[in-house]
């Protein structure tokens, strides 16, 4: 005997496939201890999802910070996740890592300079503004947000290294950012805030405008060094330009920070950015969140 469904078992069915259905983890609230989820991101060599890993404490809610992490050369998004454990269980932070790979960010092109150019040194052309890669940026602070339901919750950048890298560029050229405050750590060369350096060292040939620059200014930023970050390592650039910056990391952080606050002066703009430096780390991305961590506590009062 043949059966016709009624409505009402229709209905039923339906829901019973989307019980089923198996749901995209980002869309999914973070369960307590570690985890990862998955974001689409269109910037990129290819549409491979951008996947950030997590640790959220069992005493984190809603209030206490977001701290997005940036992971330095090695690529080990996970690695820095486990490495920011015990301070995000101390004081209820709620870490995401996302890990920007090989594979969809080619070299210090696609994810150190943030493919402004097609190349990672001076004399590339310039890429649109669309196929730059900062707005990943503000996607991944969004999904995490998004993925705990946050809505008191204050976001804090920590980028250590070429993470640091990434960052600093996305301050001066994206505009805008979606987190509350940004710590960059340890940056191992830096596009200077000035128009008589060709990017990446400088801002001269960039679509940036003076109105833009002012809101860079603006934004809270800590540039943050570790006093013991001066040995020129076989990673450390050391072309003629990265070396008028300074001979080390810390030198060169030092020269940076100077740099954009003489920027600001001339701009006349308010410079709401910082420098500190942590005392006995060098090159330490783990070892730098001892000064990372009280800034992120200011945010939570």
């Amino acid at each position: 005997m043949k059966k016709t469904l009624t409505p009402w078992g229709i209905g039923l069915m339906l829901l019973a496939i989307l019980f089923w259905l198996p749901v995209s983890s980002s869309a999914q609230q973070l369960a307590v201890g570690s985890g990862s989820f998955t974001l689409t991101e269109q910037t990129g060599v290819n549409e491979t999802p951008l996947q950030a890993y997590y640790y959220r404490p069992a005493a984190w809610q809603d209030g206490r910070p977001i701290v997005v992490v940036f992971h330095g050369l090695k690529r080990n998004a996970q690695e820095y996740c486990e490495g920011w454990k015990d301070y995000a269980e101390k004081h209820d932070f709620l870490v995401v890592c996302p890990e920007f790979t090989e594979s969809k960010y080619p070299g210090v092109r696609y994810y150190n300079t943030g493919n402004v150019t097609d190349s990672d040194d001076k004399g590339g052309k310039v890429q649109p503004r669309n196929a730059w890669v900062f707005p990943a940026i503000d996607r991944v602070i969004n999904a995490a947000k998004k993925s705990v339901g946050a809505k008191k919750s204050r976001t804090i950048i920590f980028a250590h290294s070429a993470g640091a890298q990434i960052i600093h560029r996305y301050v001066l050229l994206n505009g805008r950012t979606a987190a509350d405050r940004i710590i960059a750590a340890n940056s191992g060369w830096y596009t200077m805030p000035n128009q008589e350096d060709v990017f990446p060292y400088g801002l001269r040939e960039l679509p940036v405008t003076d109105k833009e620059l002012q809101a860079a200014f603006q934004m809270p930023v800590t540039i943050l060094l570790g006093e013991k970050d001066t040995v020129r390592s076989k990673v450390l650039r050391k072309t003629p330009e990265a070396d008028a910056q300074g001979m080390n990391r810390l030198e060169r952080g030092k020269k940076f920070y100077a740099e954009a606050q003489k920027e600001a002066k001339r701009l006349g703009t308010a410079f709401n950015w910082q420098l500190v430096t942590v005392p006995g780390v060098g090159h330490d991305g783990v070892g730098m969140a001892v000064g990372a961590v009280p800034l992120i506590e200011e945010m939570a009062r």
